[in-house]
């Protein structure tokens, strides 16, 4: 007997305003319905099946068309039944763990090369921070965005583009370096930098629109013929 094939759906989206329900922790209170809308938005497809195939009553999820398209995508390449799918990729977890901790373990160590030096100074090879790093911020249609907040990841560090599109950091002289990752903080806009600290100015970045998200009972059953 072939295995059946499943497929994910959000049959009847849901018109309620997500930014306006109450927030907990990984998902939102629904007031209209009273019930927890699951943010699905940083799952992998594992845990979203996970959840699917545990839950006792019906799910409700935020989730984006793209998710929805790679979870139906590997449904169909792999056939399951029953838990057959969280096996699969809970063996493919494991092996791929595996594989990365091998491919560590297999590493040879570098010989350590002792010469002398003569005249070197420690301050020599001291990373220098410059007092401010700048750019620009820019849309699809190439234009300026205003308004939209920046911040470096895992630091205070935080400011926002003006008129032109324009940004500016100020730095100081214990900040570290290795922190150079540039985030935008936006419901509308998604994008990254990595910022090189050898000069002021940066790169021009360009942000993309955020996938519009979809609400509503998450079902997973047999796919129609």
């Amino acid at each position: 007997m072939k295995n059946k094939i499943n497929e994910v759906t959000i049959a009847e989206p849901c018109t309620q305003n997500w930014d306006e329900m109450e927030k907990g922790e990984g998902f939102k209170f629904c007031s209209a319905c009273s019930k927890n809308v699951i943010d699905f938005s940083g799952y992998t497809n594992a845990e979203i099946i996970n959840v699917l195939t545990n839950a006792a009553s019906a799910v409700c999820g935020r989730i984006s068309q793209n998710q929805l398209n790679q979870l139906n995508y590997h449904l169909t390449v792999v056939p399951t039944r029953n838990r057959d799918w969280m096996r699969y990729l809970g063996v493919l977890a494991i092996g791929m763990s595996i594989f990365v901790t091998d491919a560590k373990a297999g590493k040879l160590k570098t010989p350590i090369e002792i010469a002398k030096t003569i005249g070197y100074k420690a301050d020599d090879k001291k990373p220098v921070v410059p007092a401010k790093i700048y750019g620009y911020v820019i849309g699809a249609d190439k234009k300026p965005i205003a308004g939209v907040r920046l911040s470096i990841l895992d630091t205070k560090y935080a400011t926002l583009t003006d008129k032109n599109g324009r940004y500016e950091i100020l730095l100081d002289k214990k900040f570290n370096i290795s922190k150079n990752q540039l985030m935008v903080e936006s419901l509308r806009y998604s994008a990254f930098l990595t910022l090189d600290f050898s000069k002021q100015k940066q790169n021009i970045l360009e942000l993309k629109k955020i996938e519009p998200m979809i609400m509503g009972r998450v079902l997973m059953a047999p796919k129609k013929k």
